[in-house]
């Protein structure tokens, strides 16, 4: 079972600590983590949520995202959510040019359990851009977890959102892309 820090609509801890599910049953607002993945043309890697996820199954979603535990800082969260969800360890398999936070952010978004009942997601996010030389990029990615990935430009991801086809926490696009465009 994961455990996360309870945070106030500021983003201050609280002090509770509650199960992954009891804080989203609530409605309490965490801390989580999300990456994007981003190879030498600027195309950042998309994967495709499994079928078999209970929230938002099927669509597109950035690099990686999950949860910070209690007691956990947003590095070690990052380490281990790119192993979970696309079998990759930062410190082995492939050469990362660069790691880099990006911006912080909060949003809220809904999902139906199987039950029936409505969950609103409270996450403050913290968000990396991770740069990686795409022709030594081999990934393993948890079919659990993700059961497609792509390279894909602005534009690309631009049409699954205006597809409907994106996870809805989607204020990473325009910010990472962003970011990008003034590299260079």
């Amino acid at each position: 079972m994961e455990y996360i820090d309870i945070l106030n609509e500021n983003g201050v801890k609280t002090g509770e600590i509650l199960s992954r599910d009891e804080a989203h049953r609530r409605g309490e607002w965490h801390r989580s983590v999300i990456a994007v993945i981003v190879d030498e043309n600027n195309k950042v890697l998309m994967q495709q949520r499994s079928e078999v996820k209970q929230k938002f199954p099927g669509l597109w979603d950035l690099s990686m995202a999950g949860h910070i535990r209690s007691g956990e800082y947003a590095l070690e969260s990052l380490n281990r959510e790119l192993n979970e969800e696309v079998g990759y360890m930062m410190r082995r398999n492939m050469q990362i040019r660069e790691c880099r936070f990006i911006s912080s952010f909060k949003n809220i978004h809904r999902y139906i359990e199987k039950d029936g009942t409505s969950i609103d997601e409270k996450s403050f996010y913290e968000l990396f851009v991770i740069f990686v030389e795409s022709k030594d990029f081999n990934i393993i990615f948890n079919d659990k977890e993700v059961q497609d990935i792509k390279w894909m430009s602005y534009f690309e991801v631009k049409k699954l959102q205006q597809e409907n086809k994106l996870h809805p926490r989607t204020e990473w696009i325009e910010e990472v892309f962003e970011y990008l465009k003034n590299l260079y």
